[in-house]
């Protein structure tokens, strides 16, 4: 493939998860967080079926869209579900697993890497991911139903026996009076409460009206968070973590011929620690700090590796690559999506993350598209200084734009009333 083709098979991929991305929540809320995780898993075979047995471009195009479309899906009914099933008191414990178990998966491909990556055998690694396809659909009957959505349905028998089932006891009476008093259900049959409220019912949230897409992308009110969600997206992915991830081996193959595909397999591994360890972290300092410590750390390690393909220093070369992804992990990686809910007003939580995802894979796209062209125009190495160029506008922009959120109401991260810490 030339360079051009090689990036449009590589970012239709995020095409086709930016489309699963923004109809996923609508399907999941129809349907249930199970049955739309168990049709999604059709995508997850189809799709390595189309790859793994590709004999020319159209075919990988069509496999890579399908697979898309089903992992922009789970990156929204995956979290989706967890949060309605995790108890209260492991909600963040649970949240992070989503992040760790995608580190997860990079690295186990890229371990299978390390053997497969010729010819024919590549075509195993994508079949694998057609196993696993396989294995959710085998294992998804096993779940419950979120007692959530249930409830929400209406279905609050049911509802109750899944949570008794989830908890591994039978009194859940609270946690059930919990769920329909924050949803406006009563389970003692109160006159006053309104059937139709359901627990995510679009129209209000707990009696405030929710904000509409429309109004978050047009109203002055929400203008401030609208960019401020906005830029964090977009610096996230413009900061090139998907370079390393998508062409880590064929950037770093001429400097270090015989490791380049090793180096991928410790980048991935480092990645899944940093994100844990960085989970902690946030927690205790806040989410302004490591945001600008990863962009500083981003911007110094992209123009050591620069310089490092540039005069072919291997040591300077791997050891900065390695940095870059834990610079990565520290911020950028686990933060954006969480401040976009942070940033703004309950009510406007799905708008904000519905323009946040649909940023998020737009970049995703002009980065794995754009890439190989712009590296074969300025050079393998001088890429990489267009990444620190970029790193001091982002810390710019995340200094001015984005406040603290850290045990913050949105009032007061705005500077409407004083936080009292």
């Amino acid at each position: 493939m030339s360079e051009q083709t090689y990036g449009f098979v590589t970012s239709i991929f995020s095409a086709g998860g930016l489309v699963g991305a923004v109809t996923a929540g609508s399907i999941a809320d129809a349907y249930g967080r199970k049955k739309a995780a168990l049709f999604n898993s059709a995508g997850f075979i189809i799709g390595p079926a189309f790859m793994a047995m590709a004999t020319d471009v159209t075919t990988l195009s069509i496999g890579r869209v399908i697979c898309g479309l089903s992992a922009g899906s789970s990156v929204v009914i995956a979290p989706l579900y967890i949060h309605n099933v995790a108890p209260t008191e492991y909600a963040g414990f649970f949240g992070a697993s989503t992040q760790v178990i995608i580190n997860c998966g990079i690295l186990v491909a890229q371990f299978l890497g390390l053997f497969l990556s010729t010819v024919p055998y590549w075509r195993l690694i994508l079949a694998i991911g057609g196993f696993v396809g396989l294995a959710q659909c085998a294992l998804l009957p096993f779940c419950v139903e979120s007692p959530k959505w249930l409830a929400s349905a209406g279905k609050k028998d049911l509802a109750r026996k899944n949570l008794a089932k989830l908890r591994g006891r039978a009194d859940v009476e609270d946690e059930i009076a919990s769920l329909s008093r924050n949803n406006q259900l009563s389970d003692e049959g109160d006159e006053d409460a309104n059937p139709s409220q359901g627990l995510l019912d679009p129209a209000t949230d707990n009696g405030v009206p929710k904000v509409s897409l429309y109004k978050f992308l047009t109203s002055l009110e929400h203008r401030r968070q609208l960019v401020a969600v906005v830029g964090i997206m977009v610096a996230q992915q413009f900061m090139g973590i998907n370079v390393i991830v998508m062409y880590g081996v064929s950037i770093l193959k001429d400097i270090i011929p015989t490791g380049a595909t090793l180096i991928n397999v410790i980048v991935s591994l480092l990645n899944l620690f940093v994100t844990i360890m960085a989970a902690r972290m946030i927690d205790r300092v806040g989410r302004k700090p490591p945001l600008l410590m990863s962009i500083v750390g981003m911007g110094v390690f992209s123009a050591l590796l620069g310089i490092g393909i540039l005069f072919k220093i291997q040591l300077l070369s791997g050891i900065s690559t390695l940095l870059f992804v834990s610079s990565f992990a520290i911020g950028l990686g686990p933060l954006p999506f969480m401040i976009a809910s942070e940033l703004v007003p309950h009510n406007a939580v799905g708008a904000a993350q519905s323009i946040g995802l649909t940023t998020n894979w737009l970049a995703t796209f002009a980065v794995a598209y754009g890439f190989p062209s712009l590296r074969a125009a300025v050079g393998n190495g001088q890429v990489f200084f267009i990444f620190s160029v970029l790193s001091v506008v982002f810390f710019l922009f995340v200094s001015k734009n984005i406040p603290e959120t850290k045990g913050r109401s949105v009032e007061e991260v705005w500077g409407f009333t004083q936080h009292v810490d």
